[in-house]
């Protein structure tokens, strides 16, 4: 299970687009596909009903040239239907966004701030959106909140009359460069089931031509100091996970203590032995779900419960 060895063509012919993973998941379940155009070429794909009292808006890894993963769907309807068993009915809401090299920065940040734009005008309210990504998709969060912060031109503002229920970044993306091998775990290869050459590949493209006034809502880690000061008043808590044999450990947890230091309330959970997105592996092989997937559930739980 590794993605070593293609280039970004290869892998995107692989894995095949979002809409196509909706659409074969929706089948599955004989669901009805519940899809709503936003702007920008960009879509909400709704995981089952369209729920506004709470909603999950999930913004989907692969380095932002490979669609979701097929184990994307099936995890959000595990948090689904365990929400709804504990009386929180929830809406999952999926971005399908515009991949590199099609469009790049800021592209996909103006799609994510019109998404949650959307729910804003379904009415529902801040305290009830739990903003939730893995891998780029978590990386795509901490763009949404730098924007919140430290605001792009040529993106829609994004104005809350409260802070954001919740955000769950599962191991986010945290380092796309690493020239001098300095930063990416040196557990390469020996675990993960990616390698730093990959991501590193995978980061060349996605900054190809991309100013360097971009660089803190893309290289996360290379944002000033203070960069993330204010954050409390965009989120009220966060959640970031990692594998503790994955390439990006040792950067994920270097943001997440970054967060931890504007934000009290993010709480960090490194998995034992686990690998990059651990948790979706799992839904992939068809197992039963790991204490990370309960650990997030009951993380996303308590978030709702929080802002009731």
């Amino acid at each position: 299970m590794t993605a070593n060895g293609m280039n970004r063509r290869q892998l995107r012919a692989f894995s095949g687009p979002t809409r196509k993973v909706y659409n074969a998941f929706m089948k599955e379940k004989d669901l009805p596909q519940i899809v709503e155009d936003i702007g920008e070429d960009a879509r909400l794909l709704w995981i089952g009903a369209k729920h506004t009292d709470r909603v999950l808006l999930y913004f989907h890894g692969g380095a932002y040239i490979l669609g979701a993963p097929e184990s994307a769907p099936p995890f959000w309807w595990y948090m689904k239907d365990n929400l709804e068993k504990r009386g929180k009915p929830t809406g999952i809401a999926m971005l399908n966004y515009t991949l590199v090299p099609d469009r790049t920065f800021p592209t996909q940040l103006t799609q994510a701030v019109l998404a949650i734009q959307h729910l804003l005008d379904l009415g529902v309210q801040p305290r009830n959106i739990q903003l939730v990504g893995d891998s780029a998709g978590g990386l795509l969060i901490h763009q949404v909140l730098s924007h919140m912060l430290h605001p792009v031109e040529a993106v829609p503002t994004l104005s809350l009359d409260a802070p954001l229920g919740g955000v769950c970044m599962m191991s986010p993306w945290a380092r796309l460069l690493d020239p001098e091998d300095k930063y990416l775990h040196t557990a390469d290869s020996q675990g993960d089931c990616l390698s730093a050459s990959c991501l590193k590949y995978w980061g060349a493209k996605v900054l190809e031509g991309v100013p360097q006034s971009a660089m803190p809502y893309l290289e996360a880690n290379e944002a000033p100091k203070d960069w993330l000061e204010g954050l409390d008043k965009c989120v009220r808590r966060v959640l970031i996970t990692a594998g503790s044999v994955e390439v990006l450990r040792d950067e994920i947890i270097k943001y997440a203590l970054t967060v931890e230091g504007q934000l009290k309330d993010t709480t960090i959970i490194i998995q034992d032995n686990g690998v990059h997105v651990d948790p979706f592996i799992d839904f992939m092989l068809g197992e039963s779900s790991g204490q990370l997937t309960h650990s997030i559930l009951n993380w996303l739980d308590d978030s709702f419960s929080q802002a009731a």
